[in-house]
């Protein structure tokens, strides 16, 4: 997310990038939340503690994109967006069938852009 453009751009750039077949594949690197979300809810105080504060720093660069004036205004719909998007990456992981497998991440990509919009359209 580091390398990704402000605003909505930067956005998109980042969703399509969670949400890529290449990330799918990644699954000893990349955001820890599709892989690993289940275990630290049941981790000692001090692993979710750090988890914490790592998705607070996604959430940031995400609500900072989304209202680059206010980005508290955006937090709870930046954690929205995340909840979408490692919900996806984590069921596109589990098919055998690829095709399926690219099918969620596209319908993802499509749901994610969507909340993105929401409350923009006059």
């Amino acid at each position: 997310m580091a390398g990704a453009d402000p605003g909505r751009a930067g956005l998109e750039q980042i969703v399509r990038g969670y949400l890529s077949p290449q990330h799918r594949e990644m699954l000893g690197d990349g955001y820890l939340n599709a892989a690993l979300l289940d275990g630290v809810g049941r981790s000692i105080e001090t692993t979710r503690q750090a988890y914490t504060d790592d998705v607070l720093i996604l959430i940031e660069g995400i609500a900072e994109r989304m209202a680059p004036a206010d980005p508290s205004s955006a937090r709870v719909k930046a954690l929205s967006l995340l909840a979408l998007m490692a919900g996806t990456l984590q069921l596109s992981r589990a098919p055998t069938d690829t095709q399926l497998a690219n099918e969620l991440l596209e319908q993802g990509i499509d749901n994610a852009l969507d909340l993105l919009d929401a409350g923009q359209r006059v």
